[in-house]
């Protein structure tokens, strides 16, 4: 039985959060999803990429969008620099049915925008605290992980997290999609599942697919121009019905999940970095993180209790992460002398010093803190290039 907690918004986003128990489980979230977006459409509802159809011999050019087992299409703005898309989330206010190509569906005709307050509800402090906020045996790690999946919905990063079974990192991940959509957790990505996500803005690959021939070099193309932090990505193969040749990236993060070498060299399997080119692993700096989730999980609560109690802390989540991404943060504390990057690691450099940026905002003005995350991160970084060697010294037998 969950202690009803009366969670308003709180008017000084730095005061202490209350947190109930099993807030962020899976099925709070998703009854709070369930009944405060219903009948809205969102990013996360589009089913396809740009389509031509045609309706009473006039042509229309759209997306399709599915909800409830129900499938919409709405006509794109003119505006080639404009997407219907950025006006998400909607409510239909008037649509006709009727159908093309053997698909029937609702045509709309009016929608209404669904204004979500932009505003600092909660101090990013907060927000990471309050999030996935698990008993874990290395809460450092905990805390450093969820910022840097945080900063890959917030901004633009690329990088790699290598963690131990159980550490936890679809948690973080698949809160933040819960709450605010446009992220694409792929479990065994391959380059089929990369094109259908890429409406998202906060890719993760969650292990890999077992990539052969041509997938496997469009797969490496696409790793080379986001690890570029590339503007446009243009596919090579000519564009199928529900592809386009040319994607933009420029809002584009990508973060490769995936255990420490030695436990697929143990397995006789590849790991990532074998997968692909030395060009590709230079723009995806590492982080490996250790330990693991020490909470209990129950199997059955009150989860409308959960969700009436949580109601204000996610709406207050919500308007803060939007807030967090439509204005910049720039670190204003002193990076310690012990983070050193050389030329060729100047990509390392991008994705790390955007992350600590934010590291510095959940310190605040305590540079001492600040100090001990940032230099703990940085060793997260240089602790990967040791655990690789490792499982390589496996397969050579030495």
């Amino acid at each position: 039985m969950v202690e009803k907690t009366d969670i308003a918004p709180v008017e000084d986003c730095t005061a202490l959060v209350p947190v109930v128990k099993n807030a962020f489980h899976n099925d709070s979230l998703q009854l709070f999803n369930d009944t405060t977006f219903i009948g809205i459409l969102t990013k996360d509802d589009v089913v396809s990429r740009k389509k031509a159809i045609s309706v009473d011999k006039e042509k229309y050019y759209g997306y399709f969008l599915e909800k409830n087992k129900t499938m919409y299409f709405i006509e794109d703005l003119e505006d080639p620099n404009t997407s219907i898309l950025d006006q998400l989330p909607i409510r239909v206010t008037k649509k006709f049915e009727t159908d093309y190509n053997k698909t029937v569906f609702f045509m709309i005709e009016g929608y209404q925008s669904v204004k979500i307050p932009i505003e600092l509800k909660l101090s990013f402090k907060n927000l990471i605290d309050s999030m996935a906020n698990y008993k874990h045996t290395n809460p450092l790690h905990w805390t450093l992980y969820k910022i840097v999946k945080m900063v890959g919905k917030l901004d633009r990063i690329n990088a790699r997290v290598i963690t131990e079974l159980g550490f936890g990192k679809d948690s973080i991940i698949n809160n933040v999609s819960d709450l605010v959509g446009g992220v694409a957790n792929i479990y065994g990505a391959t380059y089929a599942k990369l094109e259908y996500s890429l409406k998202d803005d906060d890719l993760v690959f969650n292990e890999m697919g077992g990539l052969k021939g041509d997938d496997k070099a469009n797969m490496q193309i696409f790793l080379l121009a986001t690890g570029a932090f590339a503007n446009k990505y243009l596919k090579r193969s000519r564009a199928m019905d529900d592809t386009q040749e040319e994607y933009d990236i420029s809002k584009t993060s990508l973060t490769i999940v995936y255990n420490p070498p030695k436990y697929y060299v143990t397995k006789g399997q590849e790991y990532f970095d074998q997968m692909f080119t030395p060009a590709v692993m230079s723009r995806f700096i590492p982080f490996f993180f250790t330990g693991k989730l020490d909470e209990e999980f129950d199997s059955e609560f009150d989860v409308q209790a959960v969700v009436d109690a949580s109601d204000g802390l996610y709406k207050d989540m919500i308007s803060t992460i939007l807030y967090y991404r439509s204005v910049p943060v720039m670190m204003t504390l002193k990076l310690p002398s012990v983070v050193k990057f050389n030329h060729k690691q100047r990509r390392f450099q991008r994705t790390f010093m955007k992350i600590a940026d934010y590291v510095a905002e959940y310190c605040g003005l305590d540079q001492e803190k600040f100090e001990e995350m940032i230099t703990e991160l940085y060793k997260c970084y240089k602790q990967y290039e040791r655990v690789r060697q490792e499982a390589e010294l496996l397969l050579t037998g030495d």
